[in-house]
Parts: structure tokens; C-alpha cells; sequence
């Protein structure tokens, strides 16, 4: 699992739960999502087997989980079985737990959320533990396809070494005229060990693993309306070692990750826009990646155009030794979605995907240009 000790989140929690609910009677409910998603890539500017391993032409779907499109039908890629368990120990206490099975990742469940809630009040509310890291405007249900339009999530913004941590947020609710707002700020640190998104880099047989402390942030969000603005900053050291060429962890870096979007959902139209920003100037550069999009519902039915842009700095000098001519990253996604709402719980999806390489040499001689396309069937229950 590519969390710390479970046994250093479970037993505080346990015990903080059994002292706060002793003598009322609990109650347990669950959710779950489901996933089956099959792709392919209809054609591409890089062919046969790649430096790291993997059938071109081939598409990168989701960085973070490892998640790759390739030139024969498969399920791997953006597969998912989801589950949720939620235990309300009293009013003010509950402990949430989900577990997370890709076929990414050969279906190996992954216990990927534990924590306690403590709801201080009307507008308060504490967690402890575990959880999803709120880098962007969909992470807390990024694994939830059914949620949102795409098939796969715009891998252009969203992608990222680090998706979950441990550590303490506290939400503060409100209301300002007709606005309604949220706040989260957040602190912990992530240790994940051999890294997914790193073997879309050093090999599908590699080992890597990624460490980020000091992770301290927040994110205000606000909605009004058919609209919907958030805004979230957050700043970390990170470190990492190729474990599969015996490195040592690298020096601490410092990271400072930027993050905006907005969302209108009027009389069945639908416009939103994203902006992700980091700065790793301690590492490499900085980073720009942006997603637009534009929808229409129609009777059960939705229909979708996206496009991202992912693109990297690298300064002349950094401590990395890389060169903007072999290693820069820079990639366009363009995307059409039809979408059908076969129940209020279940939905069907069909993506076509137009990827455009612009960087280095090594991400075009690695992975290209491509074309994809993927179905899905996505459920809630």
C-alpha cells in the first residue's frame, strides 16, 4: 500500500472513536463507483515498443495512476471498483474509510482513505488522517467517473506525483450574501512508494519513490447560483530516490502549486476552465498546464469539447541538469465527448482524443503524437 503505518493513523482514530461513542450505537453506511473503461490508440507518430516498455502508439490517460492507452483494445488503463464505508459514532464523530481496485494497477485493492471527522459545529468541521490531496477542482472525486464528462479525467492538469496524504484539514463553511463559501485548509506530508506516475518516465519495471513534507495549504471555494469559483494554493518540499538503481533520497526541494478554475452550469449549457501552476525552481522550472471546456445537455444525453495544454520551463541551470532541447515536457490535448445518462446512477461515455507533442526529444521519441479513442460504462451505487 503506498501509505504510511496504517497502524499510526488506525489506533489514534480507534481509540479517539471508542472514547467519543461510548454508549451510543453506531451506525455504518456505504457508497461505491464503478468504472469499465476500454481504449485504444487509433493511430500515432511513434511506433512498436517504447524506451520504457510499453506498445506504441500509445496516449498517457492518467500520469498519476500510471494509466496508458495503447494500440490494442484494453481495460487497464481507466478501470476502476470503488468503495466507501462510513461509520457515524455520534453527532459529532464519524470515521471514513475507501477502497480503491484499478486496472491500472492489475486490480490490487488499495486502501486509499482513512479518517475521522469531527463536526465542531454548524460551519466546522475537523478530519484527521488520510485523504485526497485538493490539488484541483475535482480531486475529492477524481476516482468517481460517473461525477464528471470526460471518460478519463484532462490529464494535461490533472497529473501529478503525489494524490493522497496524512495529515489534518479543517473546512470552515459560510454564507456571504447569496454567495455560499468554503474553506480548507489542509497540512501533513505524502511518502508513495514505487511511484505509478514515475514509471511512465523510468520504465514500467522501475521502482520509484516520492516524498512530500512540509505540506502545508489551502483552497477557498465559492458558489453562487450556476456559478462555481475556486482558488487554491499550497506549498511542500519534495524528495525522491530511484529505488531500482539504489539512490538515495534526493535533497529537499521546495514546490509552491497554484491552482484556479471556475465552472458555469446555465440552462444546460456548461463552460469551465482550470489553470494549474507549480513552481520547482529548486528542481528543474515551473510548470503551466490549462484545461477548457464547453458542454450541452439535451435529454438524457451531454455533449462535450475539451482542450489542455501542458507546458514546462526549465531554467538553463538547475540542479536536475536538464535542457529544455532533450527534456522538456509540452503536450496538447484535444477531446470530444458524447455522454448518456442511462439512469440517474449509471452512464455511458465515448471519447475521442487528439494528443499534439511539442516538448523535448525524449517525450516525442518516448510517447508522440497520438489518437485515441475509449468507452466507458461508469455506475454509482
Amino acid at each position: 500500500m503506498n501509505w504510511l503505518n496504517p497502524k499510526q493513523h488506525a489506533l489514534p482514530l480507534l481509540a479517539c472513536a471508542l472514547f467519543a461513542s461510548s454508549g451510543q450505537a453506531a451506525e455504518f453506511n456505504w457508497s461505491g463507483f464503478l468504472t469499465l473503461a476500454a481504449g485504444k490508440t487509433l493511430s500515432g507518430s511513434v511506433q512498436g515498443q517504447n524506451e520504457v516498455g510499453i506498445n506504441c502508439p500509445c496516449m498517457i490517460s492518467d500520469f498519476s495512476q500510471s494509466g496508458v492507452i495503447d494500440s490494442s483494445w484494453d481495460f487497464a488503463a481507466d478501470s476502476k471498483l470503488g468503495l466507501q464505508g462510513n461509520i457515524q459514532l455520534s453527532e459529532q464523530l464519524s470515521l471514513t474509510a475507501q477502497v480503491v481496485s484499478r486496472g491500472a494497477r492489475d486490480w490490487d485493492p488499495n486502501l486509499e482513505w482513512v479518517y475521522a471527522g469531527w463536526q465542531l459545529g454548524d460551519n466546522d468541521l475537523l478530519q484527521v488522517g488520510r485523504k485526497r490531496l485538493p490539488l484541483f477542482y475535482y480531486s475529492e472525486q477524481q476516482d468517481v467517473s460517473f461525477t464528471y464528462p470526460w471518460v478519463h479525467l484532462p490529464p494535461q492538469t490533472y497529473g501529478w506525483e503525489a494524490v493522497n496524504y496524512n495529515g489534518i484539514n479543517w473546512n470552515h463553511s459560510f454564507q456571504a450574501g447569496d454567495w455560499s463559501g468554503l474553506v480548507n485548509t489542509f497540512a501533513g506530508s505524502e511518502t508513495r512508494k514505487d511511484n505509478d506516475y514515475m514509471k511512465i518516465y523510468n520504465g514500467i519495471d522501475s521502482e520509484t519513490d516520492t516524498r512530500w513534507r512540509k505540506i502545508i495549504g489551502a483552497e477557498v471555494l465559492m458558489n453562487r447560483d450556476w456559478f462555481e469559483a475556486r482558488l487554491m494554493l499550497m506549498k511542500s518540499e519534495t524528495q525522491s530516490r530511484l529505488v531500482s538503481d539504489n539512490e538515495d533520497w534526493s535533497a529537499p526541494a521546495e514546490q509552491m502549486l497554484f491552482g484556479a478554475s471556475g465552472l458555469v452550469d446555465y440552462q444546460d449549457w456548461i463552460f469551465s476552465a482550470e489553470l494549474f501552476f507549480s513552481d520547482r525552481t529548486e528542481s528543474y522550472g515551473r510548470d503551466l498546464a490549462y484545461t477548457l471546456t464547453t458542454g450541452k445537455r439535451l435529454d438524457g444525453w451531454a455533449w462535450y469539447l475539451t482542450h489542455g495544454l501542458y507546458q514546462q520551463k526549465i531554467n538553463a541551470v538547475n540542479p536536475l541538469e536538464l535542457s529544455t532541447e532533450a527534456d522538456q515536457e509540452k503536450h496538447r490535448l484535444s477531446s470530444a465527448v458524447v455522454r448518456f445518462d442511462v439512469s440517474t446512477a449509471a452512464a455511458v461515455k465515448i471519447q475521442l482524443d487528439h494528443w499534439q507533442d511539442g516538448g523535448g526529444q525524449w517525450f516525442k521519441q518516448t510517447y508522440g503524437d497520438a489518437n485515441a479513442l475509449s468507452i466507458s460504462y461508469d455506475r454509482v451505487f
